[in-house]
């Protein structure tokens, strides 16, 4: 009776995690869909309403600083609290900022796409703390490089229904928006379902992501020992990645509108090969992860140094083929997405022991968009005039400092590790 029971209960963990498998990627799907729009349609927006690049990019940087500081937030809210109701509450708003933003006069969107950026926060370090919790060390791997596929996959949907479809046969980049929520509506009830079931399974045998668990039961993560582990150079490759990643997919499409003269829509379309690079890069580190990669900061390094070569490269070719500059743009993207994967998204699973998965995730994943928001705001003003030559040198300045970072980081962090 006792292995009858045993292999119910395994079977049943097995289950949950099946679930939750694609349940995780979804929610990241619906998360990009809500969160990229609109530095997506950000061009067409600028050409229909004769806005200048600055204000237009004053909205996104709302909603990075926005989410940024939630991060943190919702990080240590998720290490206390039952954190699939963080993100079902996280779905609702964003989904509902969504439906606003076309009906909102263009002084007040900065506002909307603010709360917009908080209730973004909401999802991801739920998520890596449930994550964390259910899965071991290769499924942990395997389910968080399908998440940030299924986020990239969202960026493509709205890079081609954009470009395709709202802009090119309706002319609206408002329809992104509405899109965008109806979609995400039909994703928050698949969650709400979802991990309802999950609920009822893990009663039977798996628990961890239900409860918000007792902290006072773990070890104590002493600020010597953080601080020992090299962190903070981590903290300053975090943010390197946060600015190329975010900074490049955002600009690109206004690159190749001034560099090139082609329409907004033809700019966002030939941009989607971007977010297609970006999908390629995440399934390979998955896999790389699980078996060669051992040490996630040193594999950063690797990936950092590749893209200093990538940067170099585009800033002597970029005026002079449009197809090779968007490669260019996306391998660089690429290799961001694949630091991102052991940054970001390895390195928070770390704390598990210390019970400060959520937490943690929140603060280095608002480091990323610390990179974000200083990219977002800051390359236009090396743009004057529409010569990128001073953007594209900052861009080769920012990977080596990414680089150096890793390698002041990696002794520390083994040691830590240890």
């Amino acid at each position: 009776m006792e292995k009858e029971n045993h292999t119910e209960i395994k079977e049943t963990a097995a289950s949950a995690v099946k679930l939750l498998g694609f349940l995780c990627p979804l929610i990241y799907f619906a998360s990009y869909l809500t969160r990229k729009d609109y530095s997506i349609v950000m061009d067409a927006i600028i050409s229909s309403e004769s806005i200048n690049a600055g204000a237009a990019g004053l909205v996104e940087t709302c909603g990075v600083i926005s989410y940024g500081v939630g991060q943190i937030i919702s990080g240590i809210l998720g290490d206390r609290f039952k954190p699939q109701r963080l993100i079902m509450c996280g779905l609702f708003v964003t989904m509902v900022c969504n439906i606003l933003m076309p009906f909102t006069p263009g002084t007040l969107r900065f506002a909307v796409w603010f709360v917009n950026g908080f209730a973004q926060s909401m999802l991801w370090p739920p998520m890596v703390r449930i994550m964390a919790g259910m899965l071991d060390p290769k499924k942990y791997n395997t389910v968080a490089a399908n998440v940030n596929v299924a986020g990239i996959g969202g960026t493509i949907f709205i890079y081609l229904s954009s470009s395709l479809l709202w802009l090119r046969v309706f002319d609206s980049w408002k329809l992104t928006f509405f899109s965008s929520a109806a979609i995400t509506e039909v994703i928050l009830i698949i969650w709400i379902v979802g991990f309802a079931r999950i609920g009822r399974e893990t009663d039977k045998g798996l628990a961890g992501s239900k409860d918000g668990g007792d902290l006072s039961e773990k070890p104590k993560l002493t600020a010597k020992a953080l601080l020992g582990s090299g962190f903070v150079f981590i903290a300053l490759a975090i943010i390197a990645q946060g600015a190329l990643r975010d900074g490049i997919t955002d600009w690109v499409p206004t690159l190749l509108r001034n560099t090139f003269k082609i329409p907004s829509n033809y700019a966002i379309l030939y941009a989607v090969m971007i977010p297609v690079i970006g999908v390629i890069s995440m399934k390979l580190v998955g896999i790389c992860a699980n078996r060669w990669v051992k040490e996630e900061v040193k594999g950063a390094l690797w990936v950092f140094i590749a893209a200093i070569v990538l940067c170099g490269a585009l800033r002597f070719v970029y005026t002079g083929n449009q197809y090779l500059t968007v490669a260019l743009a996306a391998l660089i993207v690429g290799c961001m997405h694949a630091i991102n994967f052991f940054l970001v998204c390895v390195v928070p699973a770390k704390f598990e022991k210390y019970g400060l998965v959520a937490t943690m995730s929140g603060i280095i994943n608002s480091l990323t968009y610390v990179g974000t928001s200083v990219a977002v705001a800051g390359f236009p003003l090396l743009t004057k005039g529409g010569n990128w030559d001073n953007c594209i040198l900052s861009w080769v300045f920012i990977a080596t400092c990414g680089a150096v970072s890793c390698a002041a980081a990696l002794h520390g962090w083994i040691r830590f590790k240890k």
